[in-house]
């Protein structure tokens, strides 16, 4: 049984572009104030992460067009290179990639959430540390967990179902930014003195360093930019629309992205937005006044979901990939007969990430294995050059190339070597997580294939 194409360039363009904008606008530019204190360099920190997301997307819709199936980057390393290679992918999405970052997200929605409860008693019920670990269990972990089985159980009656839910928090969240840019820049209360005070030459020139660490941060928060390519099997005319929506969403972020950005910098004293997490927050209350600050939190909330059901919508297709190549519980490949949902992985998903929800340290996790990540994204963007010396031609040529796949390649390298110099245990940890997986793939690739 196979999935039906039934996602439009608009359906894809919406999964892009939630799965894109997430909570992270809202607090990342005060870390990036701890880099540089110049707007100018710290708007071009904003507009060279999105350079980089277009590149990778760009140069992901490449292998995306040549195997329109579900999977995503893993079925770009089993072709390219080999089985373990793609299992190392999908080993490092289901440890921790997506299913930790569903949790992240749900509690995050559920932090935001009861800050309209400032009454309620959030106090743990269990705390237990076991292994190293703690773990706890209170109201904000409960809502998290039925946040998870919410959006888990609108997917399993389908991907039209799922697009519908996904396609209206989608709207709301592009309709809720576009306000909130006119209405600063209208009606806001700026501040300009910062731009008129400052220069981006030379100051690019001699900061270019802290321009690079600040860029960091930034790659955080476009990632999402790949989330077509996991649905790939789903999206109607591949070789038209996945490169299309891959354009038109990262194109509607960077220039959302750099906008807000701006009123974020105008809008308040730099002593206010250095090194805070609620920049979104303080930003609005400096531009329209203490009135809108639960509006604001409300919508942050808004955004967390929508990038919330777009995780639990790709991160489904990587354990049925899997599953269905031998190397997964086999009925995990299992496609509802009716609504022709891959339902037993979203359920196994469910359940894997509740039990992430429990851990206090989810933040830590996520960043031992951002190198990980970076170092399998490195991989895929070189699968095009392996495929064409085989004679394995895309129908779709990435623009630019080969400087674009170049300049993706480049600046992962370079993100992955500040985070090891600076953060060196966790991105230890993060490789030895991935490269865990030659041991299981060696150990339960036989027993896989025997339960199926």
């Amino acid at each position: 049984m196979e999935f039906k194409r039934s996602l439009s360039l608009f359906d894809s363009v919406s999964l892009m572009f939630s799965s894109m904008v997430g909570s992270g606008i809202f607090f990342t530019t005060g870390f990036i104030l701890n880099q540089v204190e110049n707007p100018y360099l710290v708007l071009t920190c904003w507009i060279l992460g999105g350079v980089f997301a277009m590149a990778g997307a760009l140069t992901y819709a490449s292998p995306a067009v040549l195997f329109p199936q579900a999977g995503g980057d893993y079925i770009y390393l089993r072709e390219a290179y080999s089985p373990i290679v793609a299992f190392m992918s999908g080993w490092a999405s289901l440890t921790v990639n997506f299913s930790a970052s569903i949790s992240a997200l749900s509690i995050a929605f559920s932090k935001h959430f009861f800050y309209f409860l400032p009454g309620f008693d959030k106090s743990m019920y269990i705390q237990q540390k076991i292994f190293g670990l703690n773990f706890s269990l209170g109201p904000e972990q409960l809502l998290g967990m039925l946040i998870v089985f919410s959006f888990t159980a609108v997917n399993y009656f389908g991907i039209k179902e799922a697009i519908r839910v996904q396609n209206f928090f989608t709207v709301i969240k592009i309709t809720g930014l576009i306000i909130f840019i006119i209405a600063g820049f209208l009606f806001g209360t700026k501040d300009f003195s910062l731009f008129k005070t400052s220069r981006l030459f030379p100051d690019l020139f001699t900061n270019w360093n802290s321009v690079i660490a600040g860029i960091v941060p930034v790659t955080f928060s476009y990632f999402g930019w790949n989330m077509v390519t996991y649905l790939a099997g789903e999206v109607k005319d591949p070789g038209r629309n996945i490169p299309l929506s891959v354009v038109i969403s990262c194109s509607m972020v960077i220039t959302i992205y750099v906008l807000i950005n701006f009123l974020f910098l105008s809008s308040a004293p730099l002593s206010e937005l250095k090194s805070k997490e609620g920049i979104g927050i303080i930003s609005a209350q400096y531009l329209f006044g203490n009135w809108l600050t639960g509006i604001i939190s409300g919508f942050i909330c808004w955004i967390i979901l929508g990038s919330l059901s777009t995780m639990i919508i790709g991160g489904s297709r990587v354990y049925y990939a899997m599953a269905r190549d031998g190397l997964f519980f086999p009925g995990l490949a299992e496609l509802h007969p009716k609504y022709l949902s891959p339902y037993k992985a979203l359920i196994f998903q469910a359940l894997y990430a509740i039990a992430f929800i429990t851990i206090r340290e989810l933040e830590s996790l996520l960043f031992l294995i951002t190198c990980a990540i970076l170092f399998l994204a490195i991989l895929t963007a070189m699968t095009p050059y392996f495929f064409r010396r085989r004679g394995i031609i895309s129908p779709f040529s990435v623009p630019g190339a080969p400087v674009t796949p170049i300049l993706f390649i480049a600046a992962n390298f370079i993100i992955i070597s500040i985070l090891a110099w600076e953060k060196p245990a966790e991105a230890a940890w993060g490789m030895l997580i991935t490269l865990s997986a030659i041991p299981v793939y060696f150990i339960f690739r036989r027993t896989f294939r025997k339960m199926a």
